[in-house]
């Protein structure tokens, strides 16, 4: 088999729309001429639901990434932001490109999700390593592994505080740029998958329509397109594409606490604090953005729970999953529900009634511990004084080998201004795709994938 003259790298600017555009005067003008497509986003608009979408060209449905995370029913336990590419059924997009070329066809996955044990052929993710201690130790994980320590003494160490969190910032979507930039050089693979988050963060803080959010396109549009830029002039066929838009919100809504009310809801308490038992509770919702998944443990509340949330207000909708025809791993993490909120409103995790019993992981920046996404991580509590001092003396602390915990986090949803999950948004917040004229329109997210495969020329 001959292997493709074409050498494509798909680049997630994670938060991209046509009202971010509006700040982007390079990709604008480089999209001129280009096939820009604005399409409905995967249901729900996340990360991990999208990501999964575009590699298998599959509904969550099939591939079975309901969310960025789900309550695992075998287990009894909401798992959030695992790794491991196992998770994602289908045959995936350089699966399909090594089939129609031969074993040759190679793929760089930078960063996208479901990194790890993938059949991509060098891949990066962060990882942080967690030693018997208790300490958290920021790295990344590499395939191969040696490629971990050659690529960070190139680079330096990934910097891991700024990828997410209230230190979250440019810095680490440039050095995944410059790890695209450095595996080009090195290795030159046919298909690169490249993750650049930084516009999700003051989207997701400060609404798309703030002065902030204006700033953060206009700084991503620089290293968007020096990155485009050195694509095109190492032979490869750029494609940006976003997993879905921002939404401007004002109001958050805390459903476990609804069913808690109701009794539906089991915590254990634990050195003075409340810890949420999934598989003792009735109810209670994963929630995930604009978007809550609503498990039911036990039937006899089930309609009662659907007419709860057809009566909160700020919930819009209230899908109910079909089962019929599901493969074991969907069955196993769909929701008996998923709530969908009001254009302004988003769904936040929270199930204590008393903030001063909340887990001690509510504070911290704790993204798989947590039942649930929480935006205001990205946030320092208003409440501190000097909440940077807070965060240095916590990072010494890791750094001299001693256990803590940087409790900085707010316990107010209301301070995030922007979200997203919802499928029916306005145009202009829908996700983009930009790409090569020749390629088809795209009318919903299973066609990227499509378009994807067709950007490579038969030869």
């Amino acid at each position: 088999m001959k292997l493709p003259s074409t050498r494509v790298a798909i680049i997630d600017v994670v938060a991209l729309s046509r009202q971010m555009m509006e700040h982007m005067p390079r990709l604008t003008t480089w999209a001129e001429g280009r096939r820009v497509s604005s399409f409905p986003p995967a249901f729900p608009a996340l990360t991990c639901t999208a990501q999964s979408t575009y590699v298998t060209g599959l509904s969550p449905r099939e591939h079975a990434i309901p969310a960025n995370g789900w309550y695992n029913r075998n287990m009894s336990e909401i798992q959030f932001w695992k790794q491991s590419n196992k998770l994602v059924q289908g045959p995936r997009l350089w699966e399909k490109l090594r089939e129609r070329y031969g074993p040759g066809f190679t793929c760089a996955k930078l960063f996208w999700w479901y990194n790890m044990y993938s059949t991509a052929d060098w891949t990066i993710t962060p990882r942080p390593m967690y030693p018997a201690d208790g300490r958290k130790v920021f790295d990344i994980y590499t395939q191969p592994m040696e490629l971990r320590e050659t690529i960070k003494k190139d680079l330096g160490e990934f910097p891991f505080p700024t990828f997410w969190g209230p230190m979250a910032g440019i810095q680490s979507s440039r050095w995944i740029a410059d790890s695209a930039r450095w595996v080009e050089r090195k290795h030159r693979p046919h298909l690169s998958l490249i993750y650049l988050p930084y516009l999700d963060y003051d989207l997701q803080k400060f609404g798309p329509s703030s002065m902030q959010a204006a700033r953060a396109a206009e700084a991503m549009d620089g290293l968007l397109c020096d990155l485009i830029g050195f694509l095109e002039q190492e032979g490869v066929t750029p494609v940006i594409l976003s997993e879905y838009g921002i939404s401007d919100v004002s109001r958050s809504i805390a459903l476990n606490r609804l069913f808690r009310e109701r009794g539906w809801i089991t915590v254990k308490p634990e050195m003075g604090t409340e810890m949420l038992d999934c598989g003792a509770s009735r109810a209670f919702a994963v929630a995930d953005h604009q978007t809550a998944l609503v498990y039911i443990n036990d039937p006899s509340v089930k309609e009662e729970a659907r007419a709860l949330l057809s009566a909160v207000p700020g919930v819009e909708e209230i899908r109910e999953t079909d089962f019929s025809g599901l493969n074991p791993a969907a069955q196993e993490r769909l929701p008996d529900f998923t709530a969908i909120a009001a254009p302004d409103a988003w769904f936040t995790y929270y199930y204590w009634q008393d903030d001063a019993k909340a887990p001690d992981f509510a504070r911290c920046v704790d993204i798989h511990r947590k039942p649930g996404y929480d935006p205001a991580e990205m946030f320092f509590d208003p409440a501190l004084s000097f909440p940077m001092l807070h965060a240095t003396a916590f990072l010494l602390k890791k750094k001299l080998g001693f256990r803590a915990l940087m409790k900085v986090i707010p316990l107010n949803g209301d301070l995030v201004k922007g979200s997203h999950g919802r499928d029916k948004v306005p145009a202009h917040q829908q996700p983009v795709f930009i790409g090569p004229a020749s390629l088809p329109e795209i009318r919903s997210a299973q066609d990227v994938h499509e378009a994807i495969l067709s950007a490579f020329a038969e030869d």
